[in-house]
């Protein structure tokens, strides 16, 4: 037996399974619109009532009065049929229901067309229900043309066996099937429009389900937020998880969290409406009244059902961050004292004599720690450092915070003061003499700390070099320095040496 090829079957399922949807969808629909129709029906049967028991009462054809009251009791039993089956049968399919309505009200129209030949001699109920049916009750063209077809034979005869005059026999079957082919033509048209938009809807149906598997498949936090109120639309587990935002209730969540200010998000969307995206987007977030975070944003412009919204997906970059912080204080950090390092302090002070007329008035005093070779040697190079570390210690807790303390090398330091007048500095100063020698009078370490000093005082507009500044602050803290070991190699007076002889 010959076999078919496996992209047949797969394209007949492809569109066979929508086309089923529809027809489904369709008569669901249709069959909603029926009970509205029969409801309208069952309020205007009094109307019918008065015309055909009062206003036709003394007609004198009681063949036509007859067959009126029949079609309208029968117009009034088929409506009320329906709505107890609408009621109580709501699981009967739907197809047959609607196809055996729109035959019985087919029939009622042409019956009732066929019978006013007897009084009237129009066909407006016949013609009213033709375009009745092709607007509201668009089911599938094929369906339909039978229903039209058989019925339209059915008119044409019992037109033929009452109508005897052959102009007016003639007009009449040419606007009926005038009328007919209309109401076809506007069925088809409506049936065709409701089926590509179900097309559309269910292709977007299949893409938002496809765009949420993938949302939720995707490794790290995404969340989908409206552009207008920031309301949060999709999440996926990751997210919620990230957020700590697994809600509960039905209240929508806000996405305002993702911002740090409304001056950040307005700029962002500024941004994101010109550029349509913005790529690697860094910001500290709040994520629990007690976890901080840094994570890196993508953020693009999206349209999803129809709305304005922006999709951002989240990378957590806090141990980058941190790692960043741990590089940045060993690039800019002294090790051992915890001070700015050399390269961090000549930045700052060059930048200070770059700005030109925008430039600082400060203050460097030169710091130059005593006799450390002489605590390495006696008590090695550990205690020499701990001798480093106590002097910067009680510098920095002397200092204010518009101070900057930074190690120019060995057992050099370099102090800046900004906003300070020499007299403020001097005071400074003497106040860390005094804290070395508060440590040296309680016998805290086994070496005695001291420190020689040098200043130098730049005003702004003064055309010099950084060198030359740390030159000058080196020469006056030479010159104590000198005064320190002229005063350490001076012997002691003894007792009887301030004694004259007499």
């Amino acid at each position: 037996m010959r076999s078919f090829p496996n992209n047949l079957f797969n394209r007949i399922d492809m569109n066979s399974i929508p086309n089923q949807e529809f027809l489904q969808n369709n008569y669901e629909v249709l069959f909603e619109r029926i009970k509205l129709v029969s409801y309208m029906l069952i309020f205007t049967y009094p109307c019918f009532f008065i015309v055909d028991f009062f206003l036709f009462n003394k007609l004198s054809s009681p063949i036509f009065k007859f067959n009126l009251s029949a079609i309208h009791i029968a117009g009034l039993i088929i409506s009320l049929l329906f709505l107890f089956i609408y009621k109580f049968y709501k699981n009967i399919p739907k197809r047959v229901i609607v196809t055996c309505y729109i035959l019985c009200y087919l029939l009622i129209g042409a019956a009732s067309s066929i019978n006013s030949q007897l009084f009237t001699g129009n066909i407006y109920s016949y013609i009213t229900i033709l375009l009745g049916v092709g607007v509201f009750f668009p089911v599938q063209p094929r369906n339909l043309l039978i229903l039209f077809l058989g019925i339209h034979i059915f008119f044409i005869t019992g037109l033929y066996l009452i109508e005897h005059e052959h102009f007016s026999f003639l007009s009449k079957v040419i606007n009926s099937t005038g009328t007919l082919v209309i109401s076809f033509l506007i069925a088809l048209s409506f049936y065709s429009f409701r089926k590509n938009d179900f097309s559309n809807k269910m292709k977007l149906k299949r893409n938002e389900e496809n765009f949420r598997r993938l949302f939720n498949l995707h490794p790290n936090p995404i969340i989908l937020i409206r552009l207008d109120n920031d309301e949060i639309l999709l999440m996926n587990r990751h997210a919620s998880e990230y957020y700590h935002l697994q809600s509960t209730d039905s209240t929508p969540l806000n996405g305002k969290f993702l911002f740090k200010t409304e001056e950040e998000k307005h700029n962002i969307i500024s941004r994101l409406k010109e550029q349509k995206s913005i790529k690697n987007y860094c910001v500290e977030q709040q994520i629990t009244p007690d976890i901080r975070k840094w994570v890196m944003l993508s953020l693009e412009l999206v349209d999803y059902l129809d709305e304005a919204c922006i999709l951002i997906g989240v990378t957590d970059i806090t141990d980058l961050k941190k790692n960043e912080e741990e590089l940045y204080k060993h690039a800019s950090f002294d090790m051992l004292t915890g001070v700015l390092n050399r390269r961090s302090g000549l930045e700052l002070l060059s930048q200070q004599l770059s700005t030109g007329p925008e430039s600082q008035e400060f203050i460097i005093c030169y710091i130059d720690i005593n006799d450390l070779k002489k605590t390495n040697d006696l008590f090695g190079h550990s205690t020499g450092d701990d001798l480093i570390k106590t002097c910067c210690d009680t510098i920095n807790h002397q200092i204010t915070n518009n101070d900057v303390l930074f190690r120019l090398g060995g057992d050099e330091f370099i102090l800046v003061f900004f906003q300070k007048q020499m007299k403020d500095v001097q005071q400074l100063v003497r106040n860390i003499k005094r804290g070395f020698e508060e440590i040296n009078v309680t016998n805290q370490k086994p070496y005695s700390i001291s420190a020689s000093y040098g200043f130098y005082h730049y005003k702004p507009g003064t055309v010099i070099t950084l060198e030359k500044i740390l030159e000058m602050a080196d020469q006056e803290m030479y010159k104590e320095k000198c005064d320190h070991k002229r005063a350490r190699i001076r012997p002691k007076p003894t007792p009887n040496s301030d004694r004259t002889v007499s």
